[in-house]
């Protein structure tokens, strides 16, 4: 584990280029909560975020970035298809009313109000960014000189003839399968890994989130843990390096903790990194300042 206290713009800085698997950034949200929520200049600062931590990427890593400004989302989604080379994948809800959580009979208390002139917003959201990598596949066929037709002939239909499955690829339409990818690695050389944007599906969950609301301790807006683990466990395997610039409570470095992850933690504000270090050393955690 690794914590920096400062900046995330000069601490990314000493992170190695092409190194994380997951990154998963709660930032301010920009919406004065607090002294350490009101940033100058918002949507061009986390730009500049997202854009240095896409360098710190793998090439079959995940970008999530926590938001609740739907207007601020949209414009940084604008700003991201520009800028960065991240292909949207899927945007999470994290919702916080749901029958069976500890906190539905306070919430309902809003619901329930006549003077409403909105529906109540209980939920936060969740962008899913990775890279597109099939075009290192026509890249690579044509730095070897190989026909796509040479290629495509390894799997035909059942009645042997020819289908769309490597140009589909090859365009971007589709990813490679288990299957699929066995020609491309026979005459291209590159792994699934290589292609493929890293999902261990559990199984548990589509794109709408029931996670109750977490305990506020110093912190005023923590994320819980056990969603924290969710994003981890989907999209790293054990000993994946973890990065969140903003961590805040600290809550995603437990988690990744909990699940064998290594993390690379950075926060600015000083008492918040004190407190998470503090913790840590009090459950005799291993902290490399």
């Amino acid at each position: 584990m690794l914590l920096l206290n400062g900046d995330c713009l000069e601490m990314l800085d000493k992170i190695q280029d092409k190194s994380v698997q997951l990154i998963c950034i709660d930032p301010p949200y920009n919406i004065h909560k607090a002294e350490w929520d009101i940033v100058e200049n918002y949507n061009e600062w986390l730009m500049k975020v997202i854009c240095m931590l896409e360098t710190k990427l793998k090439d079959n890593g995940s970008f999530c970035m926590f938001h609740n400004d739907m207007e601020v989302i949209a414009e940084l989604m604008v700003e991201i298809k520009k800028q960065t080379r991240f292909k949207f994948r899927q945007m999470i809800v994290w919702n916080k009313r749901f029958e069976g959580s500890k906190k539905k009979g306070f919430l309902d208390g809003y619901v329930m109000r006549t003077q409403s002139h909105n529906w109540e917003k209980m939920c936060e959201y969740l962008l899913f960014y990775t890279f597109d990598n099939t075009y290192k596949i026509k890249q690579k066929r044509l730095e070897l000189n190989i026909s796509a037709l040479q290629i495509s002939n390894e799997i035909k239909s059942k009645n042997g003839n020819l289908t769309g499955w490597y140009s589909n690829i090859e365009l971007g339409k589709n990813m490679p399968t288990l299957e699929t990818i066995k020609p491309i690695t026979k005459y291209l050389g590159l792994s699934f890994d290589d292609i493929v944007p890293k999902f261990r599906n559990q199984k548990t969950h589509h794109s709408i989130w029931n996670y109750d609301i977490a305990k506020r301790s110093e912190h005023i807006t923590p994320k819980p843990i056990e969603l924290y683990k969710n994003l981890i466990l989907h999209l790293t395997d054990e000993g994946d390096v973890v990065l969140d610039p903003t961590f805040g409570s600290g809550n995603s470095g437990r988690a990744c903790i909990e699940l064998g992850r290594k993390y690379i933690g950075i926060e600015k504000d000083e008492k918040f990194f004190e407190n998470f270090q503090s913790s840590l050393k009090a459950e005799k955690k291993v902290v490399t300042i």
